[in-house]
């Protein structure tokens, strides 16, 4: 045993040897023959270190560059947009954007995206679904910045578990009470409106931040933009943003399905229905990530839609800036948390383009203390919400 500790020990001495005196004799050479290369070798070295610690930094340099441009051209087509429209692009009556309101809540995200429209696109027609629920103030407010307004009958689980009889909210599709969105199937009944060669639908909570009148043209009879996002894999579509042909056949093709799933199974939302009946064979368009950014900041940033989580619903979190502190905002867009600052200087602004001052300060949503308060808008949310009796 101790025989061969010795050999082994006596191998890995001789391995060491003939390792490091050859590498000692080139070293030993080029400090000789080349005096500056050993120097040099190590401060390439040092160099290539130092730049892959960099490289973090140039990437969010270039990012905030990218940043800028986009910021610029913001700002250029909101003052400049529509002179463009005017020289170069003809009104067309045979297409028009689409919302739906289903209460005074939503009246302020739709006015911001009446404006938006009004600011970007070069189409002018604009329809809202409203609900009876919605008052006069809140309509005629809409119709101010251009929304014609439609009072029609409010479609959702609940108007037709009323039609069918019973709760139909059990089964494969079911959901907890109080999970159902209001009006969501409301939307259908522009399928009918076979005026229009297309629509093009968005949600209440939808902004425009540049000119997406392309949409108009696809050739496809539905489209959609994913429920994916740069990085998230995700098989549906966000039914936030629709481009569709109208059709009466299509129209009574949903309300069927619509109607035999409810019976078979529970009663599917919008996005589910319309899912299973124009993606699950294939019969759709999917549209860029660009169309419908939403909870993440991704360049090019044509439009972005409060739908959930973060930022969180500007018209209804507990915090919104100051008029002050969002009219200062100049960009560019850096985090997600800024789009709350740009949905409040376009609303603020709202108000004094379309005179809408008086009517604000009656509702229920106006709030003095933090629309003319000093609390920075980021201190707000670290204080500790008020308790209400």
């Amino acid at each position: 045993m101790r025989h061969a500790r010795a050999k082994e020990k006596g191998t890995r001495r001789t391995i060491f040897m003939v390792s490091f005196v050859p590498t000692l004799i080139v070293v030993i050479f080029l400090i000789s023959w080349r005096p500056l290369l050993l120097p040099y070798f190590f401060r390439y070295a040092k160099w290539v270190i130092t730049e892959v610690i960099n490289d973090k930094q140039r990437v969010l340099e270039n990012e905030l560059q990218f940043a800028l441009k986009e910021w610029r051209l913001y700002e250029l087509e909101s003052r400049f947009g529509q002179e463009w429209c005017k020289e170069n692009v003809r009104q067309r009556s045979d297409v028009t954007w689409l919302t739906q309101v289903v209460n005074d809540e939503f009246v302020v995200p739709t006015l911001v995206l009446g404006h938006s429209i009004r600011t970007f696109s070069c189409q002018k027609n604009m329809i809202a679904f409203i609900a009876e629920s919605v008052s006069l103030g809140a309509r005629k407010s809409l119709q101010s910045v251009g929304w014609e307004t439609r009072l029609v009958e409010e479609m959702d689980c609940d108007w037709l578990d009323s039609k069918l009889g019973g709760d139909r909210n059990r089964g494969f599709f079911g959901r907890p009470r109080g999970y159902r969105i209001r009006g969501t199937h409301t939307r259908f009944h522009a399928l009918n409106y076979t005026q229009f060669s297309k629509i093009l639908y968005v949600d209440a909570d939808y902004m425009l931040m540049s000119n997406i009148d392309e949409l108009f043209d696809i050739p496809n009879d539905f489209a959609a933009a994913t429920c994916s996002r740069p990085g998230v894999l995700d098989p549906c579509f966000n039914a936030g943003l629709l481009v569709f042909r109208p059709d009466t056949t299509d129209y009574y093709g949903i309300m069927k399905l619509w109607f035999e799933t409810t019976k078979k199974d529970t009663c599917p939302n919008d996005q589910v229905l319309l899912w299973h009946y124009y993606a699950a064979d294939g019969n759709w368009r999917a549209l860029p990530y660009t169309y419908n950014i939403r909870r993440i900041v991704f360049r090019p940033m044509k439009s972005f839609h409060f739908a959930c989580c973060r930022p969180p619903k500007p018209w209804s979190a507990r915090c919104r800036p100051s008029r002050k502190e969002a009219g200062d905002f100049k960009g560019p867009i850096l985090a997600v948390d800024d789009m709350v600052f740009i949905f409040w200087k376009n609303f603020y602004n709202i108000l004094k383009k379309y005179g809408l001052e008086d009517w604000w300060r009656s509702t229920k949503f106006f709030r003095p203390e933090q629309e003319f308060g000093v609390v920075p808008y980021a201190d707000c949310w670290k204080q500790e919400p008020r308790v209400t009796s």
